[in-house]
């Protein structure tokens, strides 16, 4: 599960799991013989051995009583913001509200390698300029050295984006919290009758992260759920099941909050 990206001399890396270990040393010295030439430990504890402080590069989540590795960009804090699921699919959000309606000439350089890493594009401009875009980026940064590399790095990105996209989902979709919801609001035989009712919808999320219209999919699970009006699903959908809620609420819209909350959001 890619948990964010880190800036390791001039070039952006994507980080794509959790990383454990006893305790935060060993962690720190796994990481950092990992890569050639080797990473100075002593820069994440700031002693700043070689004038790279890796503190501004990534930090540590213990909570679980294990180590868990959470990165970000140098100088851009993303995921200690995050206080919820920190999966790629919730990094690539953050991201997306924060660059991706930028005009493309107005971003960094950095900022631009984040677009493609992301498989994120300008809605305010056509499928092909914003393509366009980023194989001149490419070629102009040297990490290209043609079009058609560039045209295949673009390809292997959004391939790599859509793969960590179906972990997030699956992750979701899995979760505990998940199931402890709808145990919350739902009967048993209601709760098996909502399963049985999204089967394929559900199986769409979690093996190929399809979501549904406003989320950048078809017609799919979240229309459902959420009863999107100018679909198939305005009238027919979580809600007009008309499911009684064990909590006494009067209809499935808290429900239907606490089901978004997990699958769109990745608060679980």
């Amino acid at each position: 599960m890619i948990v964010g990206i880190i800036e390791i001399g001039s070039g952006l890396v994507a980080l794509e799991e959790f990383r454990t270990a006893v305790d935060e040393t060993t962690a720190v010295s796994e990481f950092c013989n990992e890569y050639t030439p080797v990473l100075n430990t002593s820069d994440y504890f700031g002693v700043n051995a070689d004038s790279v402080d890796l503190q501004k590069s990534w930090g540590w989540d213990d909570s679980d009583s294990s180590i868990k590795e959470i990165t970000w960009m140098v100088d851009i804090p993303v995921l200690v913001s995050l206080d919820v699921s920190r999966d790629y699919y919730q990094f690539r959000d953050y991201k997306k509200n924060e660059i991706a309606s930028i005009d493309w000439n107005l971003l960094s350089d950095k900022d631009k390698d984040l677009m493609i890493i992301l498989a994120l594009d300008n809605a305010s401009i056509d499928e092909a300029t914003n393509n366009a875009n980023k194989v001149s980026h490419l070629m102009s940064t040297g990490q290209a050295a043609n079009v058609n590399d560039a045209s295949s790095m673009l390809v292997n990105s959004w391939a790599s984006h859509h793969v960590r996209m179906v972990e997030s989902c699956k992750q979701r979709a899995e979760a505990l919290r998940m199931f402890v919801e709808i145990g919350t609001y739902l009967s048993k035989q209601d709760g098996q009758d909502f399963f049985e009712t999204i089967q394929l919808m559900y199986d769409g999320f979690r093996e190929q992260a399809i979501r549904g219209s406003q989320d950048g999919s078809d017609v799919a699970l979240f229309d459902y759920i959420e009863g999107t009006t100018g679909t198939v699903n305005e009238f027919i959908n979580l809600d007009t099941k008309g499911y009684t809620m064990r909590n006494g609420d009067i209809d499935a819209s808290n429900l239907i909050i606490a089901i978004m909350n997990i699958l769109r959001l990745g608060q679980y």
